[in-house]
């Protein structure tokens, strides 16, 4: 895990600025505190901050092949680098190092850009080739590693983070009003734009080619979802386990001390429980939970800590964890505006006092149907079969014999969206299901100034993912919500929470469950497998049964919480206030301050729960701030994390 940036001109004859490199490199350090390394030569750069993991000695980065005339920098980990090691030493290449890095050089020197293709792991990494002058960048399979780049005037620039690509002073801040759009809806921005305009991210699965100032992306993977209807439950689970205890080996090759991130859930117990069968000594894991009862899950993770007599540490958290909010944006590049985020930034700060490395439970969820949207969308493909006229006229007068009492509400509400939902093509019922606790266009519409308002007119921020999902070419329901899961909720929202947080810190997440091999095979499992009797991941459950106690495979999903809706009435309420109140968006002509009143009012009365919107607003209220303020944005954010320590979270507005 490191941080990689780097520069490449148009033309022969174009001189990189090595300071350029050194300032992108700085930029960084949190990614790699352990050593830095680069090239500069003529038009071409290339910069690296290192977190030591594989070959603490002789890994310094770039590396070159033999004659020095093709050098690499990598961010994340080869997982299968000793098999390709040794197939290239057959064939008389020539090693300087036992770094994972080295491999892909060599690779290249044999396959060219096909290289990419052999590569099982997680990675983002920058190759320069003297001999055709042609820069490669290439990112993983599912987007664990991150990797943006902008188009210069006469070259172009690449990173790591965003933060990196501002170092160079011919970047320019522009708000992308297109992608404040999508975030609002989403809490994420799918797709290649940023909030910052000109700031680009290659898309997982694609290498990017630069040569005489044309930029050209490839895919090079696509996953495809072809059930084997001959397979029995006991082979699916037989070759799920040899997969995921493959997996969860290869990610345990490491020269420093590893752990494990562990909460009450499935997906993380498994990673624990294999770990612990395949370690020597007691495998370290890390725990978080939270002051309230109900969202608290530590009884249920020392289970299974206790169970395989782990090393297990375990803290608590508190509302007053909102403090580090303008370094957790910082560091994140974006608006954050998942609760979550807090829990991870503590339980990651409290893993590296004690590891380098942790494995995560992230992608079981979309690979064996692990959330209740997917038992939703069987019944709501179920319920798509009645006759239209019942749905558009039957069904909704029913609903409306629901008496308007608080216990009844709710349920109204829920029926009266699952009906509408129904009436809806499928690829725009599940596009409004990952928006369900955001923004709709017609509330963006009334927060939105009519100068605002006609930055994205005509702009539906639900294309995006029902394209995806349209154009997916599977015929199952249930497969399609989790590709396009797999294909955009995972890389442009749990995965940058997942990276960007961990190396704030200076520690490596991997992610078994996110394994290119074990992600294919699953989609060869036949979706009844999966989802069976309304039980969710039913082939992983049965799979548990053999390594993790019954109250774990039993429990109801939880995963990291906490009670926002809560908060925003109590103890953050005063923050909530204080910066809304006094919004730069709103100054800034972008939003209406009488409709975030209303909203803080709404919710502040309890007469609608709008903790996720509101949320929402304060991540992008922050993120404004630090990028459009008076200030150089890290003075702004410096500025934010001094007024936060200094608020009393108790306080009413």
């Amino acid at each position: 895990m490191c941080g990689i940036c780097g520069e490449v001109g148009d033309s022969y004859g174009y001189q990189v600025d090595s300071r350029l490199i050194l300032r992108m490199m700085n930029s960084l350090v949190h990614r790699g505190p352990d050593e830095d390394g680069f090239y500069v030569h003529e038009m071409a750069g290339l910069g690296h901050r290192r977190l030591s993991i594989i070959d603490i000695k002789t890994g310094r980065q770039p590396i070159a092949n033999e004659d020095n005339s093709i050098h690499v920098i990598l961010n994340g980990e080869i997982y299968n680098f000793q098999s390709i090691r040794q197939n290239l030493v057959q064939k008389g290449h020539t090693f300087q190092t036992n770094t994972d890095t080295e491999v892909i050089v060599h690779l290249y020197e044999e396959e060219g850009v096909d290289c990419i293709k052999k590569l099982r792991g997680m990675f983002a990494f920058a190759l320069w080739d003297t001999n055709t002058r042609t820069l490669l960048l290439g990112r993983d399979r599912l987007g664990k590693k991150p990797l943006y780049y902008a188009r210069l005037d006469k070259s172009l620039i690449f990173a790591s983070e965003i933060k990196a690509l501002f170092q160079d002073n011919r970047m320019e801040r522009k708000l992308n009003p297109r992608a404040v759009h999508d975030f609002l809806s989403f809490k994420f921005i799918p797709g290649e734009e940023d909030l910052l305009e000109g700031v680009f991210e290659l898309p997982p699965a694609t290498f990017l080619l630069f040569q005489e100032g044309k930029v050209a992306i490839n895919r090079y993977w696509q996953l495809e979802y072809e059930p084997d209807f001959q397979m029995t439950v006991e082979d699916a689970i037989a070759k799920s386990e040899e997969l995921l205890k493959e997996s969860v080996r290869l990610r345990m090759i490491s020269d420093v001390p590893l752990g494990a991130f562990l909460s009450s859930g499935l997906d993380s117990g498994m990673v624990v429980a294999l770990m612990s069968n395949a370690s020597e000594t007691p495998v370290n894991t890390f725990s978080l939970g939270d002051i309230r009862k109900e969202f608290n899950e530590l009884p249920q993770a020392k289970l299974i800590a206790d169970k395989y007599r782990t090393n297990h540490k375990e803290m608590v958290s508190h509302p007053d964890a909102v403090k580090i909010l303008p370094d957790l944006i910082w560091n994140l590049d974006g608006p954050y505006a998942d609760v979550p985020a807090l829990p991870m930034y503590y339980v990651a700060k409290m893993a590296r006092q004690d590891v380098k490395v942790v494995l995560t439970g992230d992608g079981g969820d979309e690979s064996f149907a692990g959330y209740d949207r997917y038992i939703a969308n069987r019944i709501l493909t179920q319920y798509r079969k009645l006759p239209g006229i019942i749905r558009r006229n039957f069904i909704p007068a029913f609903i409306n014999l629901f008496q308007e009492k608080t216990a009844r509400k709710s349920w109204r509400q829920s029926l009266r969206w699952f009906n509408d939902l129904s009436l809806m093509p499928e690829e725009e019922s599940y596009a409004r299901g990952i928006s369900f606790f955001s923004f709709e266009n017609e509330q963006k519409d009334q927060l939105y100034t009519p100068d605002f308002r006609k930055e994205v007119k005509g702009i539906n921020s639900l294309d995006s993912i029902m394209s995806v999902y349209a154009n997916s070419r599977i015929k199952d329901p249930l497969n399609k919500m989790t590709f396009c899961d797999l294909m955009i909720r995972i890389p442009e929202y749990s995965n940058i929470k997942i990276d960007r947080i961990t190396m704030m810190h200076g520690l490596e997440a991997r992610s078994p469950f996110l394994d290119h091999k074990l992600v294919e095979f699953a989609a060869t499992i036949p979706p009844r497998f999966k989802l069976k009797k309304g039980q969710r991941k039913y082939l992983l459950k049965k799979l548990a049964t053999h390594y993790l106690p019954k109250e774990i495979v039993n429990l109801p999903k939880q995963g990291f919480a906490s009670p926002i809706n809560s908060w925003l009435r109590g103890e953050l309420r005063g923050l909530t206030h204080n910066l809304l109140n006094n919004s730069r968006l709103v100054e800034n002509n972008l939003f209406r301050e009488s409709y975030i009143n209303r909203l803080l009012q709404e919710h502040a009365s309890k007469k609608i729960n709008n903790g996720n919107k509101i949320w929402s607003l304060v991540n992008l209220e922050i993120w404004y701030r630090i990028n459009f303020g008076k200030d150089q944005p890290q003075t702004e954010k410096d500025n934010l994390r001094d007024q936060f320590q200094k608020l009393e979270y108790g306080s009413k507005a």
